[in-house]
């Protein structure tokens, strides 16, 4: 038996894997030379693009002011393809002199880049202090050869030619390029280029320029990305670490919208410095094998998860500390006209609208381009297209740190992270953090809508609670001396309505629908107040309100109402605890029985069972997640109350829990579609408030002394305020 040894002999041709089939097109090609300019500690990088509208005699060169090469460094790293010598450098890490940065290029085929964009390459470098260093390389000639050592490089060490004095860096020349560059490609280029360093970082500015010859009108009129900002009318900046979550919220409406609705339209800004019970830290994400947020767990043991990673514990997530700023935009038919170059915005939105991913500075592709929506927002805008966030509305940059999300792995292509359990987290952090941001846009989206269907003193058809938008339209029909005609048809149209309202809470998951329909209501009494002043004719007016009762009418098919039954407030409880005490068992929530230690103060209660019943398991539901949130797995004082008062207007249903609590007003809380949870519709406490007031009752937020809740109940606290003759 003989043994032979043999040896790996990369081919030449493996260049044309690595530069042309590796490296997905130009863009990507370019990029990789910006960051081998940002990796040189280079303060800005020069592209200039010459006859480019042909392949023969077209040439683009590449030059920055960096650190430059020395002979060691160009023979023994630049020279061999996957060198380890940035990955080496950031597992040290080892951090730039100038601007102190950490390598972002970690593949060592970066280099070859050039090959996609060009058959010629000429390079010129130069180390402060030392020799000038030079090389030409002919591509096609290389790939000519059969194995890669067959071909030699000269490299030229000469006195500075184009480095003198004290510059230094690298020159990169690109000639015979592989293809003819459009006005297009250009433009679509200058977009890209200019979006790969982030425009909003202060420090560690990182500049790149790009110039045309012979010079041409393609860079000409772009919308500028530093103008955009000021059209935008939300701002949120927010930065989530080991122990919490801080934001700070900006409105910002333009001055000329202030002026024309004085004290309706207002700026306004919300911070918070620490939020510890943000939900993130303590329920861990979607189940990867799908299933939605319904599936989501608590973090084991109860424990709030950390970020960093903890290389000595081998502990954290390793997606290290995460920061974001992002501005929004409305594009409201009232807004759009006050919107100068308004093509321009939705173009520059079109094309550069979503969010980007940078790390330690440097952009992250593909992360923010047209058609990755990798967050899945323009999804959920489907179901919430007021409320919810879509891409193209947002300009916004999540930064991370290098040094801290070694977990987080650049794939090959450089085209993402690779998608294992570290990206699946911060895909989970983002989004539990921007549903803070469409909280309090939801909030001041609402008040703008409602000053733009104001149009004077007296104005009611803005209004969009159905009871009160039926009032007024009782009152405009007595104003215009209307009540023997239309009178009757009012009466119609408000029983219809309420048992309308009736039927739709009765049924099993028609939150969403009962919202719509309201709308709808709204809209056509809306549409009957605006016929009134606008003097319509009597049969017309008429046939209005019929069409709107039939409406409504049509709705009472969908599910009928049982008969109202009468229970005690007791029994109710025990009724939305059924599917809730495992729950509470599971979660290690001590659930305190309010009516079993005071059994004295239980109320009868007439009404319709299921409403009431779904309605009180909306409030114990939200008090579960937010305990979950705000306290650890095995924190003693986790602990849900539900229990009767008698100390408000009449008998009360309360329920009070160790959560965080509530951060928004009572308005806000019950209104349809605000919700401060990833997971929610923002439909529950808006059913439960709908549901009492079905029964001539309320809900209303007392505090824990208002309703003699037990001292456990830190957070929040709701009840269920039923008449005094229920």
């Amino acid at each position: 038996m003989t043994t032979h040894e043999a040896h790996f002999r990369p081919r030449a041709r493996i260049l044309d894997l690595l530069g042309d089939q590796l490296i997905r097109d130009h863009r990507i090609a370019l990029f990789e030379l910006v960051k081998n300019a940002y990796d040189a500690d280079s303060p800005d990088i020069f592209l200039r693009f010459i006859n480019i509208q042909r392949r023969e005699g077209g040439a683009i060169e590449v030059r920055d002011s960096g650190e430059g090469m020395d002979l060691d460094t160009v023979l023994n790293v630049w020279l061999e393809p996957a060198s380890d010598h940035k990955a080496l450098r950031r597992a040290r890490g080892e951090r730039s002199p100038l601007y102190g940065r950490l390598p972002v290029g970690e593949k060592g085929v970066g280099r070859f880049a050039v090959q996609k964009l060009g058959r010629r390459l000429t390079m010129v470098s130069r180390k402060q202090g030392q020799l000038e260093l030079a090389l030409e390389i002919d591509w096609s000639a290389v790939t000519g050869h059969k194995y890669l050592e067959e071909f030699p490089v000269q490299v030229v060490e000469r006195e500075p030619e184009m480095f003198r004095g004290n510059r230094h860096g690298t020159w990169l020349r690109i000639d015979d390029l592989r293809q003819v560059w459009t006005r297009g490609d250009v433009r679509r280029l200058h977009r890209n280029v200019n979006a790969m360093v982030s425009p909003f970082k202060e420090q560690d500015s990182f500049k790149v320029r790009m110039e045309i010859e012979p010079q041409t009108d393609w860079l000409d009129d772009l919308f500028c990305a530093t103008d955009a900002p000021k059209y935008a009318f939300y701002h949120f900046a927010f930065v989530l670490d080991d122990s919490s979550l801080s934001w700070h919220y900006r409105y910002t409406p333009f001055d000329s919208f202030v002026r024309d609705y004085p004290g309706l339209i207002k700026p306004r800004q919300q911070d918070v410095e620490r939020d510890d019970s943000f939900e993130f830290f303590r329920i861990g994400p979607p189940p990867p094998e799908g299933g939605g947020w319904t599936r989501r767990k608590p973090r084991p043991d109860g424990k709030p998860v950390k970020l960093r990673w903890d290389a000595e514990r081998k502990t954290g997530l390793g997606i290290g500390p995460i920061s974001c700023q992002l501005s929004c935009f409305d594009l409201d038919p009232k807004i759009k006209p006050r919107i100068h170059d308004l093509n321009g915005l939705e173009q520059f939105l079109r094309d550069q609208g979503g969010v980007r991913v940078y790390r330690d500075g440097m952009r992250v592709y593909d992360y923010g381009e047209p058609g990755n929506d990798w967050l899945g927002l323009d999804v959920r805008r489907v179901n919430a297209p007021v409320d919810k966030l879509s891409n193209n509305l947002l300009l916004a940059e999540i930064h991370l740190d290098l040094a801290s999300s070694p977990r987080l792995i650049e794939k090959t292509s450089r085209e993402g992270f690779v998608e294992n359990d570290a990206y699946r987290e911060l895909w989970y952090a983002i989004r539990c953090a921007l549903i803070q941001f469409e909280a309090e846009r939801s909030r001041d989206k609402k008040d703008m809508r409602e000053a733009f269907k104001t149009k004077g003193k007296g104005d009611v058809t803005g209004i969009e609670d159905p009871g009160i938008a039926i009032e007024a339209l009782r009152r405009r029909v007595v104003e215009k001396n209307l009540s023997t005609e239309l009178g009757s048809y009012v009466d119609r149209v408000k029983r219809t309505y309420e048992a309308a309202r009736d039927v739709l809470m009765s049924s099993v998951g028609a939150g969403l629908g009962l919202a719509l329909v309201f709308h709808e209501i709204v809209r056509g009494v809306r549409g009957l107040t605006k016929a009134l002043e606008n003097g319509e004719d009597f049969e017309k007016l008429i046939q209005m309100s019929r069409q709107l009762t039939e409406m409504l009418e049509g709705s009472l098919v969908l599910v009928r109402k049982g008969e109202g039954e009468t229970l005690t407030a007791a029994k109710l409880c025990s009724y939305a605890m059924l599917a809730n005490l495992p729950r509470c068992n599971y979660h290690h929530i001590r659930f305190i029985n309010g009516f079993e230690r005071n059994a004295s103060a239980d109320f009868p209660i007439k009404g319709e069972r299921r409403i009431l019943t779904a309605a009180l398991a909306n409030l114990i539901d939200n008090a579960i997640h937010w305990i979950n949130t705000a306290r650890d797995h095995d924190d003693p004082g986790r602990c849900l109350w539900v229990g009767p008062s008698h100390d408000l207007e009449g008998p009360a249903i309360v329920v009070g829990d160790s959560g965080p609590g509530f951060r928004d007003v009572p308005a806000d809380v019950i209104r349809p579609f605000f919700t401060r949870r990833e997971d929610g519709m923002g439909l529950g406490l808006y059913f439960s408030n709908m549901a009492m007031t079905g029964h001539d009752g309320r809900l209303c937020f007392p505090s824990r002394a208002d309703v003699g809740a037990p001292q456990e109940c830190t957070g929040a606290i709701v009840a269920m305020v039923f008449p005094r003759k229920s």
